[in-house]
């Protein structure tokens, strides 16, 4: 994709990455691209540096609230959940190119080096290359890589639009059917996430700010209001007490126009949260709202 065309006058583009890694050999895992090689995301940035300039979700922040202005043609960079990789592989090259970084972090998955649930039944996915299974909307089959990613894919498609579905019970099942050992946290580079030492060594760079993105990684407004509460004071506790970080910055888990509504708003911004973007693609006019900005998502 060109994501440079993304970049234009009078717009704000914030460019959403999850994963930088050294080349890894995987079957079906990470077909998403989900991570990419370290080679292309310095390319990536070099060509988002001669398209535009990079600023700060600090620098769009204050131009929303302050005025204050932006350069010509300005681009964000920002990653989620907090893979441990975004240190190790992308922070070196993200100071070597001089362009600051928004990194969103899940504290659950910093505490436990938690897998998410659709990377816990990638895992088992991977493992098994010909099966059957029960799933909850019915029975499906996959023999070889292709039928495999097809799986996956219609995995992701219905439980992140159905908020009934509960992730983390159907990644236990597919584990338990295909029989490989449930699975919640590995140190694979796909799956290794950062510790709390980690996240402190990103937060006293100063081109970096970490933020918030969830405690559990849970869709916030699958939740009722009491665990909403829970799942958003849990995670900005741990941010405080591990970190020393309780600024304004978050992001929504998952973060498509299902995940998130003006009570999740509304309880976010009761907790000092001032600016959170989605994931929904697309580029900002310098009046959009901090609460509903678009990102590309660079694959």
């Amino acid at each position: 994709m060109n994501y440079p065309s993304r970049i234009s006058d009078h717009q704000i583009a914030i460019f959403l990455f999850h994963g930088v890694t050294l080349p890894v050999e995987c079957a079906v895992r990470n077909y998403t691209r989900k991570h990419i090689e370290r080679d292309y995301f310095a390319t990536v940035l070099r060509g988002l540096k001669r398209a535009g300039t990079p600023v700060s979700m600090n620098d769009i922040l204050n131009h929303r609230e302050l005025g204050s202005p932006l350069p010509p043609r300005p681009f964000a960079v920002t990653f989620d959940d907090g893979f441990r990789n975004n240190l190790s592989v992308a922070a070196p090259v993200l100071v070597d190119e001089h362009v600051p970084a928004t990194f969103y972090i899940s504290t659950d998955f910093v505490e436990r080096n938690r897998m998410s649930w659709i990377d816990r039944i990638e895992f088992a996915v991977e493992q098994c290359i010909d099966a059957e299974l029960q799933l909850p909307w019915g029975r499906r089959r996959f023999r070889g890589d292709e039928e495999r990613r097809a799986f996956l894919s219609e995995i992701r498609h219905i439980v992140k639009n159905d908020l009934r579905i509960d992730g983390e019970k159907l990644a236990t099942d597919v584990q338990v059917q295909l029989g490989v050992a449930i699975t919640y946290s590995s140190s694979h580079p796909l799956d290794q996430k950062l510790d709390w030492n980690d996240v402190r060594t990103l937060a006293a760079e100063p081109l970096f700010i970490v933020g918030g993105h969830g405690h559990s990684h849970v869709i916030l407004d699958s939740l009722t209001d009491q665990d909403l509460e829970c799942e958003l004071d849990t995670g900005m506790r741990l941010l405080q007490e591990k970190a020393a970080i309780h600024g304004p910055h978050y992001s929504y888990p998952e973060g498509m126009p299902n995940c998130y509504s003006a009570r999740v708003i509304d309880a976010l911004k009761r907790r000092g949260v001032r600016c959170c973007p989605s994931a929904v693609d697309g580029v900002n006019d310098s009046t959009a709202d901090l609460f509903h900005l678009k990102r590309v998502m660079v694959v």
